[in-house]
């Protein structure tokens, strides 16, 4: 079953153009990545199933970075940045992290569970959602199907 399908997200919708915090404390718009394929992974620190697919979302950024792909993981009551980067570097995550506010992530994005992500094509229509942990391997079709 598809999974875009098997979480009832249907038809592409743009993605909502929303403002998070880098963990220096910096604005980054998600509009700043318009043009490139964007995989979003709303986690948290204290998620058991979201740091079962933290290595898969690495090396699926080293796999397609070069060709367009972005991952960015967006933190969700996780602490202080100090403590992001910590885990971060305890788990070899080298792509983007930024902090987001629960109450947004769930107006804004419909997230109402973790990890959920959302895999956004140039144009920055979202393509697919996904709630729960997935697999480099199921990643690797989807965002190849965008490249």
């Amino acid at each position: 079953m598809d999974v875009a399908a098997a979480s009832g997200f249907n038809e592409p919708k743009p993605v909502p153009n929303a403002t998070f915090k880098n963990l220096n404390g910096d604005d980054i718009i998600l509009s700043r990545f318009k043009g490139k394929i964007l995989l979003i992974n709303f986690w948290g620190t204290w998620c058991v199933p979201c740091l079962q697919e933290i290595p898969d979302l690495v090396e699926l950024s080293h796999r397609f970075k070069s060709e367009g792909l972005e991952v960015v993981g967006i933190a969700i009551d996780s602490g202080r940045p100090e403590d992001i980067r910590k885990f971060m570097s305890e788990h070899g995550m080298d792509y983007l992290v930024l902090i987001g506010e629960l109450g947004v992530v769930k107006s804004r994005f419909h997230v109402i569970g973790f990890p959920t992500s959302l895999l956004i094509d140039r144009d920055g229509m979202i393509r697919k959602r996904y709630v729960g942990p997935q697999t480099e391997k199921v990643l690797k079709v989807d965002v190849k199907s965008l490249l």
